[in-house]
């Protein structure tokens, strides 16, 4: 599987991890489904990454565009919140970063929902092994929004139920989101 690289903070993925900003008769376009036959280029679905393209000396993306970026990431942060609001008493559920790790090796974890400030050592370890037992991460800004939602100190969240996996993904708009990496 061919990976991609962000243009802004160079680290490597799949394209599910990344807006693609096409080249068309030397117009940037936003390509959300990764299918206009054109160079392009790859931002990865964080705000500081969106931030970086706006000041970028050599791609000079228009604002529209950058905006279009901005309310994707803001619209999926929020609905994930709100999953997350209506299933905090949920079954589904594994909490913490040694059982859901040990659940990913185990081939039971589908989906882990990580804060962007939770150690930088705890992404490393989930993205080596996304690569190998092949789970989508979903990002939230803040590890404050888990400990919020389900009202003590949590800093990962992993999802079990592949059905389950499948409507938290639809319902975020799974083809436009952050499965960020």
């Amino acid at each position: 599987m061919p990976e991609r690289m962000c243009l802004c903070c160079r680290k490597k993925g799949s394209k599910e991890d990344f807006f693609r900003i096409s080249t068309v008769k030397e117009k940037c376009m936003l390509d959300i489904e990764h299918r206009i036959q054109a160079r392009g280029i790859y931002v990865c679905k964080d705000k500081q990454c969106v931030e970086k393209l706006s000041k970028h000396k050599k791609i000079k993306v228009d604002i529209k565009i950058l905006l279009k970026m901005l309310s994707i990431l803001d619209k999926s942060e929020k609905s994930i919140e709100k999953i997350l609001i209506g299933m905090r008493n949920s079954e589904y559920f594994i909490y913490g970063v040694d059982d859901n790790i040990e659940g990913v090796k185990r081939d039971k974890v589908k989906l882990i929902i990580l804060p962007k400030d939770v150690k930088e050592k705890y992404k490393e370890e989930f993205l080596k092994l996304r690569e190998k037992y092949k789970f989508k991460i979903l990002y939230i800004e803040k590890q404050e929004q888990l400990t919020d939602i389900f009202s003590r100190n949590v800093n990962v969240i992993g999802v079990f139920d592949k059905s389950v996996v499948r409507g938290i993904l639809k319902k975020i708009g799974g083809d436009e989101w952050e499965y960020m990496n």
